[in-house]
Parts: structure tokens; sequence; C-alpha cells
């Protein structure tokens, strides 16, 4: 059973810590809550580290930035353990560190003044996506704000434990694809100069491919920081017409639409944010239209908006999804498979999961090809070099 180590206060204020063994992070929580504390810090210790030492799994987010996953679970385990939002917010605002603390103690003054939590999270919309406000603002008329936040941060975590395994599988080729090019840019800039006044010495007719090879490290000796220097402004120029531009929004989002595993990576996204918004109570038509708002494609924000106002005239989604002739045939089956059963989140929750399972074996699958695909190829790289300067050394040896 995982271990964990605790930072707490106690109801008068004071402050305890300790270890205790639970089943996972939330019973932790429930246990020090029915012990009459207030959890401050709680990191699980791994089994091959010293009892004293701890990896951190959970802290408040006094950190540098606002995690809404740990931010939302433990306001909504203060709620429920009958403390105000004011309260709350305000614990949240003490324990953060710099422009968190000043974000929480904006937001506690706005609600304190009588704005709405949901209504005071608006006045910072980039850190607060407008999906998770519109569930708060469902949950504020239902009286449901703890459930709502708690699931919200699950949800959360569970986004960001999907991110992370897709930036690890990604991480391994990318330092190798930086290494090689580092390792070829260093050759060329600062080995080969030197090499190339011995070979102008010996006045020898070279090979084709060392001339070549001489020829690409003057210039990249001349050129290269400028080359360098170009392609950050083109790719800083290109994200920026991306990001203003609609139409080159829509044309590259349509694009990327037509490859399988962007196209499975958005609808796992959107059926995940579909289901839990329909899981919180809130209607279909609603539900679309603010899960639209967490996906990052306008492509598809455009055509689900649209299914949507032709879901509110009495038509399914199904039927509307189907009429788009972009979706693939396993989705459509499985939406109308829930419509009729009346388990239409379910029946999305599972195709998030499966979707997001294909998604992580598609790409451990095509890391698995690309890893020894860049090796062999920073081995040949290597390999010319040696072979396009050694060769005329050998020559030259052999002439002295």
């Amino acid at each position: 059973m995982p271990s964990y180590y605790y930072q707490a206060l106690d109801e008068e204020g004071g402050k305890k810590k300790g270890y205790l063994d639970s089943d996972s992070q939330a019973r932790a929580y429930s246990q020090l809550q029915e012990q009459g504390l207030t959890p401050v810090r709680l990191t699980r210790v791994r089994s091959d580290m010293h009892p004293g030492r701890s990896w951190f799994v959970f802290t408040l987010p006094w950190g540098k930035r606002i995690r809404i996953e740990e931010a939302f679970y433990y306001l909504g385990l203060m709620l429920k353990s009958g403390g105000s939002l004011v309260q709350s917010l305000d614990f949240l605002g003490r324990m953060a560190k710099g422009k968190n603390s000043r974000v929480w103690m904006g937001i506690r003054d706005s609600v304190e003044s009588g704005v709405s939590f949901s209504r005071s999270l608006e006045n910072y919309p980039a850190i607060f996506p407008g999906v998770y406000i519109g569930m708060i603002q469902v949950a504020e008329k239902t009286g449901h704000l703890a459930e709502i936040l708690e699931r919200i941060a699950g949800y959360e975590d569970q986004r960001r434990e999907v991110q992370g395994r897709l930036l690890t599988a990604l991480a391994y080729p990318m330092v190798v694809l930086l290494i090689a090019t580092g390792a070829v840019y260093f050759l060329l800039t600062r080995v080969l100069p030197r090499v190339a006044g011995i070979f102008e010495a010996s006045g020898q007719d070279l090979p084709l491919h060392t001339r070549v090879l001489m020829g690409a490290g003057q210039w990249m000796e001349s050129y290269g920081v400028l080359l360098v220097m170009l392609a950050v402004l083109v790719a800083a120029g290109g994200w920026s017409l991306y990001k203003k531009v609609h139409t080159i929004r829509y044309r590259v989002d349509a694009g990327l639409w037509r490859l399988p595993l962007f196209r499975d990576l958005i609808l796992a996204r959107f059926s995940g944010l579909l289901s839990f918004q329909l899981r919180a109570g809130i209607s279909l038509v609603q539900a679309i239209q603010g899960s639209v708002r967490g996906i990052g494609s306008e492509f598809f924000r455009e055509r689900m908006e649209m299914a949507a106002a032709q879901v509110a005239t009495g038509r399914s989604l199904e039927q509307v999804l189907a009429g788009q002739r972009i979706f693939p045939e396993m989705y459509l089956t499985a939406l109308g498979a829930g419509a009729k059963t009346g388990q239409l989140a379910g029946f999305l929750e599972r195709l998030s999961n499966i979707l997001e399972r294909e998604v992580d074996n598609t790409l451990r699958r095509m890391v698995g090809l690309v890893e020894p695909a860049l090796i062999l190829l920073l081995g040949l790289v290597v390999g010319f070099f040696v072979l396009a300067v050694m060769g005329p050394i050998f020559d030259i040896t052999a002439q002295i």
C-alpha cells in the first residue's frame, strides 16, 4: 500500500505533519479530513527512496503557475468539509506565491463583493478554460459546486496524464534529432575547417564527396547562424499567421483532420469533454457548444457549432455528424448505440478511452520506428564525414 507524507493544519491552525498509508491520493485526503486536519501538502513516498525523502505527486498550486486539477480538487474538498467559498479562496491565495496569489486573491475579492465564482473566473481566460467555466455556471445553479470542481479536477488530471504520455513518447526522438543536428553543425563548422588546411597544403586532388563536405562546411560557417535565425523567424511568422488569420488556420486544421492521428486525438478530447458535461447534467446542445470551446481545431469547432444548431432543431447527433461525411463510421455507430440505449455519456467516455489508447499505441509504434531510423541516419552522417576526411588523410600519409 502506498505511503504518503503530509503537512496539514488542525482546527486551531496548528501545523501537523507525518506519514499515513492509503490506497490512493483521494483516500489519503479523506483520511486526513476525517481526523479534522486540513491538508496543505501531500506527497507520495517512493519505495526506493529514503523514508525522509519523498517524490512530489501532489502539491498545492503555489508554484510558478496554477494547476487547475490541484486547485479545483482542493477547493472541492474544502467546500465539502463545510468551508465557505470565500474562505477556501482566501486560503489558496495565502498559500500561493507571486502571481498565483494575486489571481486567487482577486477571485476571492470578486466573489466576496457578490460576483459569482464563474463570472470571477472569466476575468482570467488564459488560466481557466471556458468549457470549465460553463460547467461551474451550471453547478452554481444546481448547488453542486463541490462535486463539479472535483470532477473537473479528475478530468484535468487525466488529460494531463495523457498529454504527459504523448510528450514522453516524443521526447527521445526529439533529443536524438537535436543531438544529431548539433553534432553535424559542430563537425562542419569547427572540425572540418582545421582539416581543410591540411588538404589545401597538400595540393592533391580531393574526392568529390570531400569537396562537397568542405563546401558545406564553409557555407555553414559563413551562413549557419543566419540560417538558424531565418528558420526561427519563418517559424514564428508562420505561427503568428496561423493564430491570427482565420482562413489559414481553418485550412491547416482541415488538412490535419485528414490525418488519422490528429483526428483521433481531437475526437478523444471532444468525446471526453462531452461525456463529462453530460454526466454533470448539462443538455446535449449546451454540452456540444461548451465542449468545442476546449478544442484547438478551428475546422472541428465550426463543424460542431453547425451540428449543435441542427441538434437544437430536434435531429439526432448521429444523423447530423453522418451528414457532414468527415467522421469515422465506428464513431457514428457508437454515438447511435449510445443515444438509443440512453447511455450516450457512457458510450462517449468509452470512445474517448479507446481513441486515447489508439493515439498512444500509434505514437509508440511511430517512435519505435523513428528511433532506430534517427540513430541510423546519425551513423550514416558521421560515417560519411569520417570517410570524406580520413580518406584524403590516408592518401597524404601514404605519399609521405
